[in-house]
């Protein structure tokens, strides 16, 4: 079973990515698993599929201790079962340095039938070259990968994308690197040009030390479109990711900010208002949003601590 590993920061474009390799492995028996740093696992809505095995990891990185024991209970779970492919999307904060130690710590429990192909990173060219610097999970997610996709390059200029992709050759000198927007390539050479990134494992920088704070926030009843909006343009600023789902006075909306880009789009599978919020200021972000639910919304927003 051949193991293709998604990494890339938050909002990078991985949830696009791996829907776009379900579809066209659609013929092929193929397993998911989707990791979430979050209490909710919002991808994992958004990738269901008839008749293909998912498993959603949430609260935490799948290479952290936090949940490393449910990560290898998935693992084995699905070694079990007759695939040909699992995918596995790691959270935007993953550093998957200690991949193959993992495999390789229950070989004899799935019997060697885990084989990792390679990891595809997915790198944000609006925010990667900032944000490497301050988080030590990006450029370890790029010298692990075999292929990386220099993504959202219809929003970057030429000279921004030649800075990033020297950064990358330097990160990982060995990795086949496509630039693209919206997560456009050709799927099948892509997962064809996969490989052992060759880099040195270790162990990974995901500790419980190192999580970011998650908030997770909720509403009852509907909320006004516009006001909305306006809520989550406050608190974006201390936030690296929001998404979720939201019941407005409009109809059902999905919700996804990140890298400076705001997207509220119709959505017909969300039920309830239920977002995720990733702290990029700790926890004074819980005081943001109350003042901005309280200033813009009544009120109604709450954090479900």
């Amino acid at each position: 079973m051949d193991i293709i590993l998604l990494t890339g920061f938050l909002g990078s474009g991985k949830t696009t990515m791996l829907g776009e390799l379900l579809n066209e492995y659609r013929d092929e028996k193929t397993g998911v698993i989707v990791n979430d740093f979050g209490k909710i696992n919002v991808d994992a809505r958004l990738l269901e599929r008839p008749g293909i095995k998912m498993a959603e990891l949430s609260n935490g990185s799948i290479f952290c201790a936090c949940i490393k024991d449910k990560f290898v209970d998935s693992l084995v779970e699905m070694a079990g079962r007759d695939l040909s492919y699992l995918f596995i999307e790691a959270s935007g904060l993953a550093d998957p340095s200690n991949m193959e130690s993992i495999l390789d710590g229950i070989a004899g429990i799935t019997g060697g039938r885990l084989k990792l192909r390679g990891s595809i990173c997915i790198v944000d060219g609006e925010t990667f070259g900032e944000l490497s610097q301050v988080l030590p999970a990006l450029p370890k997610q790029v010298e692990q990968a075999s292929v990386i996709l220099l993504n959202k390059r219809d929003l970057i200029d030429d000279e921004t994308a030649a800075d990033i992709n020297g950064m990358l050759k330097s990160l990982n000198p060995q990795a086949y690197v496509i630039e693209t927007s919206y997560c456009r390539v050709d799927l099948r050479a892509v997962v064809s040009a996969l490989k052992k990134s060759g880099a040195q494992e270790s162990d990974s920088v995901n500790t419980y030390e190192s999580r970011p704070a998650t908030l997770i926030l909720g509403a009852d009843g509907q909320l006004n479109k516009a006001s909305l909006e306006s809520f989550i343009r406050s608190i974006a600023p201390y936030t690296y990711r929001i998404k979720g789902f939201a019941v407005t006075d409009e109809g059902g909306v999905q919700i996804s900010y990140a890298g400076h880009q705001l997207q509220i789009t119709d959505s017909v599978i969300a039920e309830k208002t239920e977002m995720v919020a990733i702290s990029s200021a700790g926890i004074k972000l819980l005081s943001q949003v109350t003042e901005a639910s309280t200033r813009l919304l009544d009120g109604k927003i709450k954090v479900n601590l």
